[in-house]
């Protein structure tokens, strides 16, 4: 305990020697300033005051760079544009994230409108982290990734800057080869750079990387040799985070007391610099380091002070955030009207243009499918018309087979009738004289003549098949269209129906020629048919 006292004594002690001497310094420069004549030289001074006293004392470069950026605005693009850069460091310290990255959003479109490219690569690095603090990890990535993009073929230092903020960003999430991979390539672009600043900031962040491994020597000893670089460079905000991670270490090694005086160094240095954000982390540590030691109320204490501090942070990110919302809506609100402006005047010209194209591309499918439609329409007909011409061919072929051989059948019948006349005739003459004898022989020659009129019967059977087989479903259609024919008239209707003329009909029937006519002429009556039409005509085109 005696000589954590010492300790904290001899830190208070030289920062105090160090302070009294920049408060001598700052005073001088403000002195010089006054004699500077030109706004040009006044705004190149003020930023150099602001950047040496960036890394020794915050609150002095503060004053100095909010000084250039008033006299710089809308005067020199490019200062404006490093200042912007500085005070979003500042901010984010104090954490202020919301303000921060407004700063670092400003700087970045001022590098853009400048092509300043290698600041523009570096800022997105810059803004990747920051959202690193808001916990927004996958913006993080994608900053990082887009500043990696513009860094080839830039300055190897912001690759080198690009690979460290990779390596740090795998660490979180537990992919420890990636972690270590980046941190490989970033090593190796500082070493050959020379930047021993750097250099020690990669080891820095490898130390992470162990923390997550569990390897807590190598941890001390690497922030060991960077604690002793950021004191000889005077990096005050390097000091405070490797003495607090330092404790972190001693922590977790269950080594309390000597993680409680790397602690009070570290919210020593955050105090004298107003690291907010680092003062919020310290007092959380502290309290949670008397709490495992059983040091409730110490822990209580220091709990508090964190919440004040944490607090404190969350609602200056909360107030900045409101603020930054609403100038925010008011420039797009502005942007919003400019562009309905400008839609506006170029809608009137295109929405003729736009429906023309549109009804012309809509047409265009319906034209086809319409065309389509009728090629179908016309195939389908032109393969039923084809159709019924073969179907007609068919049926007239069979007609024409069916009329040879019904006239053949007729022949026939014809013949018998004679036949039967010249029977008649014999047996007129020889009735007169007739013996037994001769009757014997006349009744064989009338047997035999008997037979030879069955067989002509026969004939006339086929005929009456063949005229079914042609007419199938004939009959039946005139049933269904014509209930007043008698069964007679449908079989006349079937001769006329194979163009057959009266006396065939007579002959094939066993009727005379008029008992027919008179029978066409009720079949025409029946069924209607026009005078100016031939009445076989008329029952040829029925359709069966």
């Amino acid at each position: 305990m005696y000589y954590k006292f010492i300790l904290i004594f001899f830190l208070f002690f030289v920062l105090k020697a160090n302070s009294q001497n920049l408060d001598s310094i700052f005073i001088s420069k403000k002195e010089i300033l006054k004699s500077i004549k030109t706004d040009d030289k006044k705004l190149q001074f003020l930023f150099e005051c602001g950047n040496y006293f960036y890394s020794k004392n915050v609150s002095k470069s503060e004053y100095f760079l909010r000084e250039a950026l008033l006299l710089c605005k809308d005067k020199n693009a490019i200062i404006e544009g490093d200042v912007l850069h500085k005070l979003g460091f500042i901010e984010k310290n104090k954490g202020n994230l919301s303000t921060s990255l407004r700063y670092f959003n400003r700087a970045k479109d001022i590098f853009e409108k400048t092509n300043d490219t290698e600041r523009y690569a570096s800022i997105f690095f810059d803004i990747g982290y920051l959202y690193r603090y808001k916990n927004q990890m996958n913006k993080e990535f994608e900053f990082y990734k887009k500043g990696l993009e513009l860094s080839v073929g830039q300055d190897e230092l912001i690759l080198g800057k690009g690979y460290l903020h990779l390596g740090n960003y795998y660490t979180r999430l537990q992919k420890l080869d990636s972690s270590i991979y980046y941190y490989d390539k970033a090593l190796e672009v500082f070493k050959k750079l020379n930047r021993d600043d750097r250099v020690y900031n990669v080891y820095n962040n490898i130390a992470n990387t162990y923390y997550k491994q569990g390897e807590y020597n190598k941890i001390i000893n690497i922030r060991t040799l960077v604690l002793k670089f950021a004191k000889k460079e005077s990096n005050q905000l390097l000091v405070s985070v490797n003495y607090h991670n330092i404790a972190a270490a001693y922590s977790k090694m269950k080594e309390y007391n000597k993680a409680l005086k790397y602690l009070d160094s570290a919210i020593m240095v955050a105090k004298k610099e107003n690291f907010k954000l680092r003062l919020s982390k310290s007092y959380g540590s502290i309290a949670k380091i008397n709490y495992a030691m059983k040091n409730y109320r110490e822990s209580y204490i220091y709990y508090q002070k964190y919440k004040i501090y944490s607090d404190s942070i969350y609602e200056s990110q909360l107030s900045n955030t409101i603020v930054e919302a609403e100038i925010e809506n008011k420039l797009k609100i502005e942007k919003k009207n400019l562009e309905i402006i400008n839609q506006k005047q170029a809608f009137d010209k295109k929405l003729y243009l736009i429906i023309i194209i549109v009804f012309f591309l809509l047409s265009i499918p319906l034209v086809i499918l319409l065309y389509r439609n009728s090629e179908n329409k016309n195939k389908i007909i032109e393969a039923n018309l084809e159709k019924e011409k073969i179907k007609k061919e068919v049926l007239l072929q069979k007609f024409k087979r069916s009329e040879i051989e019904i006239k053949n059948l007729v022949a026939d019948n014809s013949m018998r009738l004679e036949f039967l006349k010249q029977l008649l005739s014999q047996l007129k003459k020889q009735r007169k004289s007739i013996n037994s004898i001769d009757v014997k022989n006349y009744i064989k020659d009338l047997s035999f003549k008997i037979q030879q009129q069955i067989t002509t019967d026969s004939k006339l059977t086929v005929l009456k098949q063949r005229i079914n087989s042609i007419n199938d479903g004939f009959d039946n259609m005139l049933i269904s269209h014509y209930k007043d024919l008698t069964k007679t008239e449908r079989e006349v209707c079937a001769l006329l129906r194979l163009n057959l003329s009266v006396k065939e009909i007579a002959s094939i029937r066993n009727s005379s020629s008029d008992a027919i006519k008179v029978t066409r002429y009720r079949i025409r009556k029946k069924m209607n048919v026009p005078k100016s039409q031939k009445l076989e005509i008329f029952i040829q085109n029925l359709s069966v």
